[in-house]
């Protein structure tokens, strides 16, 4: 167990010395520019710069959380807060997050979303919605928009985010959310995130999937209990 353990650490830190070479190398050079040139750019490079600095900071906290949250996963050590959670904000703020990736892509939300709750983990939902839009931007064909759908049920609330992907084999729907596990091994990712979402919607009490979307893609869901009355 000890080794597996070990074998397991070793991994996650392979995965984030990878992840993090990206966002490392476009700081850098986003901040070596200011410092050798910062009085002959103009105001709208600097401040360009400083985005690029920003932006990919919090690409950075994000990966080192994600790592986090998979190792704890792994050990069976994950917690969460689950309360009454007001799902309006929180949804809003991921899809203005998204919209800064991606690339020209759409993101249409459809539903009821005003005045909606479930029970959850503020920062754990947040985390699954960051990762489940993330994933359909990086697999949408550009110019084809991804939706994301609320639909209110009487015991649950359905978040589905809905891409015009490849979508995924009926072999590959159960597997997809294992640890590891990359339908494309080329493409970029460790196969960390549906790891996460799976591991974190059944610490919430609450349940993910994958189902095929009508004209090709997939559609991704979180579903979450309602609030208790």
């Amino acid at each position: 167990m000890n080794q597996l353990r070990a074998s397991s650490r070793e991994d996650l830190m392979s995965v984030l010395g990878h992840e993090l070479r990206s966002p490392l190398t476009a700081i850098r050079g986003a901040a070596s520019l200011l410092l050798v040139a910062h009085s002959e750019l103009a105001p709208a490079k600097v401040t360009e710069l400083l985005r690029v600095i920003d932006s990919q900071a919090a690409r950075m906290a994000d990966r080192v959380e994600d790592v986090l949250v998979a190792s704890r996963l792994d050990a069976g050590q994950q917690r969460v807060l689950v309360g009454d959670l007001e799902l309006s904000d929180l949804i809003a703020d991921n899809l203005e997050s998204a919209r800064a990736i991606a690339d020209g892509r759409r993101i249409r939300v459809s539903g009821r979303v005003e005045g909606l709750h479930a029970r959850g983990d503020l920062q754990r939902v947040s985390q699954v919605l960051r990762i489940l839009l993330e994933n359909a931007i990086r697999h949408s064909p550009p110019g084809s928009p991804v939706e994301v759908r609320v639909d209110a049920r009487p015991k649950r609330v359905r978040i589905e985010v809905r891409d015009r992907g490849p979508g995924i084999a009926p072999d590959d729907r159960g597997r997809v959310f294992a640890r590891g596990v990359k339908l494309d091994p080329g493409g970029p990712g460790a196969g960390l995130g549906l790891y996460i979402v799976r591991g974190l919607a059944s610490a919430m009490d609450g349940e993910a999937g994958v189902d095929p979307r009508a004209g090709g893609g997939s559609t991704f869901w979180l579903s979450l209990q309602t609030p208790r009355k």
